[in-house]
């Protein structure tokens, strides 16, 4: 294995998260980072000892023709960003979630996929927290409980706010299978703060039919149940599983347990993203490389991104309809501004 070289796009704080875990990595060397802001990009540089520093992307990678590009931006420029880098022969890049905000931005990342065949990878690196890339949870839910018929997934934040990571592990657990249905309500448009830049609904209500005649219940909104105990929205991400025999509890930062008819106790595991955050964003990276080395195909790779954000368009579009519409389905530009100006008006 070479040594791939790596630009990082966006000095926020955010990207930190990012760099942290280099020194635990093979094969891979940032040589850049770029800013816009000059006194974030030279701190940055210097807290992390990168070499160069820029504030120009395309001139970063007509210059360091890097092979991989972690792009931790707001998510209104995706479509640009990749296809710079596409152009500029990078073999696969990083990006923050949400991987699409609208309709189009989504259609340009096809298109550039497509043309270029670069990887575009979306850094839901919850997947490389090892109760869920080692099958545990899945195991659980398939085997531990009888058979499987409703799921609640709940999280504080809005639906492309902490609603792509509640999608990606649902159907990380469900196997990669995709909603064959969904009916969905929502109420609210608010762009203050964070909301400003991952616009979507600021409450949304969905049920969801998965194959095999499972249910599933989602909730993004800041009245959602989300978890006992926690202040954070960020730490409001978790799973309940009803199955024919047990059930299973599961939060993002809290552990899981379940329990089958006739176990006297619990079974309990870990669930900690204070705990596993940081390997898990370190493996999650280090998965990059593997697979462009032709190790295993990453788990968040662009099908997956994909079909996370079709499915959650797909909420909205049933929001906007009022009913139950079925999978998969085109969900366009004007079909997204009309339920934000309904919404609007009523909130």
């Amino acid at each position: 294995m070479g040594t791939y070289r790596c630009l990082l796009l966006g000095c926020g704080p955010r990207a930190r998260e990012h760099m942290v875990v280099y020194p635990g990595l093979r094969g891979m060397q940032m040589v850049a980072c770029c800013d816009l802001d000059v006194a974030r990009r030279e701190d940055f540089q210097r807290t992390y000892g990168i070499p160069k520093a820029y504030d120009d992307f395309e001139t970063a990678l007509a210059e360091e023709q890097p092979d991989i590009v972690h792009v931790v931006t707001q998510p209104s420029r995706r479509e640009w960003e990749a296809d710079c880098a596409a152009r500029a022969g990078v073999k696969a890049i990083i990006v923050e979630k949400p991987m699409a905000v609208t309709p189009s931005d989504l259609e340009g990342l096809v298109r550039v996929h497509e043309r270029s065949g670069m990887e575009i990878i979306v850094n839901c690196q919850r997947r490389y927290y090892p109760q869920f890339r080692d099958g545990t949870i899945r195991d659980i839910a398939h085997n531990k409980l009888g058979n499987l018929y409703l799921i609640r997934a709940s999280t504080k934040g809005n639906m492309m706010g902490m609603g792509p990571h509640l999608m990606d592990l649902l159907m990380l657990f469900l196997d990669e299978a995709r909603p064959e249905a969904v009916w969905a309500t929502a109420h609210t448009i608010n762009e203050t703060d964070y909301q400003a830049t991952h616009r979507a609904p600021e409450s949304l209500l969905a049920e969801y039919w998965f194959p095999g005649d499972v249910r599933v219940l989602l909730d993004c909104s800041p009245d959602a149940v989300g978890t006992p105990g926690e202040d954070s929205f960020w730490m409001h991400l978790h799973f309940d599983f009803l199955g024919t025999t047990g059930w299973m509890h599961l939060t993002q930062n809290r552990g899981y347990w379940y329990q089958a008819h006739g176990m006297a106790e619990p079974v309990r595991g870990a669930s900690s993203w204070d705990l596993q955050g940081q390997a898990g964003q370190r493996d999650f990276t280090q998965a990059v490389a593997d697979w462009l080395d032709g190790g295993p195909p990453h788990l968040n790779r662009f099908a997956v991104g994909r079909a996370v954000v079709e499915a959650l368009f797909a909420a909205q579009k049933s929001a906007l309809l009022g009913k139950r519409i079925s999978l998969p389905t085109t969900f366009t530009d004007a079909e997204w501004q009309a339920l934000r100006d309904r919404l609007g008006a009523s909130a």
